[in-house]
């Protein structure tokens, strides 16, 4: 008998948070096993932080490369400022209300289980 499919997932997820404008900017670059947060990057704090005992052996090691700390810090001007001045001009006089639509999606790999995901769009 071949035993079940077991699916992992992993994501990487890149935030900006900006405060009044792009005076303020923090960089977050985080990583999850199986929607979990196991480590992230805080340009505040300049380095790596494990959430999980699955995050010390990444943030240890990542936290001892210095080029590789530089280009995660980099991000701010990069990434998260460069695509500040693209969507702002876009969004920032945008006064639509959104519309939101929720919905509920069975796995379609285990039919029996009561396990679903929620999907919200808007």
């Amino acid at each position: 008998r071949l035993s079940d499919a077991v699916d992992y997932m992993t994501e990487i997820k890149s935030d900006c948070h900006f405060l009044n404008g792009t005076q303020q900017v923090r960089f977050l670059h985080r990583y999850f096993y199986n929607q979990e947060e196991f480590v992230y990057f805080d340009s505040e704090e300049g380095r790596f932080i494990a959430k999980t005992e699955l995050g010390k052996p990444s943030a240890d090691y990542w936290n001892k490369n210095k080029d590789f700390i530089e280009r995660e810090k980099s991000y701010v001007e990069i990434f998260c400022k460069h695509n500040y001045g693209i969507i702002h001009g876009v969004t920032a006089d945008r006064r639509v209300q959104p519309e939101i639509v929720v919905s509920l999606i069975p796995r379609h790999e285990e039919p029996s289980t009561v396990h679903h995901l929620l999907q919200c769009n808007v």
